[in-house]
């Protein structure tokens, strides 16, 4: 693997975990206001007393040590992403993982509460009364708690990954004039020159080249950015049609504002009138 490469790497492992624990920290804020507040509210409810810091306190052991476990789940995530083709074989090891998490955090929150609250609120607080019940009662919030942030982290680097590969599929339309087109589990690279038309389909791509046709999984617009990369004079007549320039031989309007475009071959495709300008450019 060659510097370039591991740079890109390392930016890209660096881009997931500062966006993933932004997001995390945003949620884990969020639900530390609502809680805290709820307790509140809860006890005027009821007409119970408690001291007006205590729910926040409460609240913000177990916020603060999720916080400073994130690196670990990061680390983990990493080493065993959910993404395609591996996540079954990552599932063993965020089981593990969702096991020592909870001890560490059902641990230490026991500790600070227990250690702290008769110092803030001078009279102690109980916390490992049943031990095993309390793992058992925190590990389903812990579960829940550690599945959002992997599978953020997985959103995440899905998103990056997709991102590296559009990036690297115009580095080689720009170095090779071919074209990277995902086709299932396969990677075929085809002349952009043999480009003619392609047609949206869900999250396909239907491509007619001069070879034939071919299905990829990419957008419109990233196959048009590829195509620009690669020198061709590429046309959007359509949401869901891009064309070769220069196979268009003529333009037909077919009344409020939309046209037909006919080709070179014969064929004829729909143009609409939010892309004539482009068009006739």
């Amino acid at each position: 693997m060659s510097h370039r490469q591991i740079d890109r790497e390392t930016r890209a492992e660096r881009t997931i975990a500062r966006g993933a624990m932004a997001t995390i920290a945003t949620l884990m804020v969020a639900n530390y206001i609502v809680n805290s507040t709820s307790i509140q509210m809860e006890a005027d409810r009821v007409g119970r007393e408690i001291d007006a810091l205590q729910p926040w306190f409460i609240e913000g052991t177990s916020m603060a040590l999720i916080l400073a476990l994130m690196p670990a789940l990061v680390f983990l995530e990493r080493r065993y992403p959910l993404v395609t083709g591996s996540w079954k074989s990552a599932l063993p090891y965020h089981a593990a993982g969702v096991m020592a998490f909870t001890l560490i955090h059902v641990g230490l929150m026991g500790v600070l509460r227990e250690s702290l609250h008769p110092v803030l609120f001078d009279r102690p607080y109980v916390f490992f009364n049943n031990p095993l019940e309390v793992f058992l009662y925190e590990l389903r919030k812990d579960a829940l708690t550690y599945s959002v942030q992997i599978l953020t982290l997985s959103g995440f680097r899905m998103v990056e990954w997709a991102r590296m590969d559009a990036e690297a599929a115009r580095e080689e339309a720009r170095r090779t004039h071919r074209l990277t087109l995902k086709c299932g589990g396969r990677t075929v690279l085809v002349e952009a020159e043999a480009f003619q038309t392609a047609k949206a389909a869900g999250n396909y791509v239907e491509l007619t080249l001069a070879s034939g046709e071919q299905l990829a999984r990419m957008t419109l617009a990233e196959l048009e950015r590829q195509l620009r990369e690669a020198g061709i004079d590429a046309v959007r007549v359509h949401r869901s049609w891009l064309v070769n320039r220069s196979l268009i031989t003529e333009i037909t309007p077919t009344g409020e504002g939309d046209v037909t475009v006919t080709l070179s071959s014969g064929a004829s495709i729909p143009g609409s009138r939010r892309y004539r300008d482009r068009l006739v450019a």
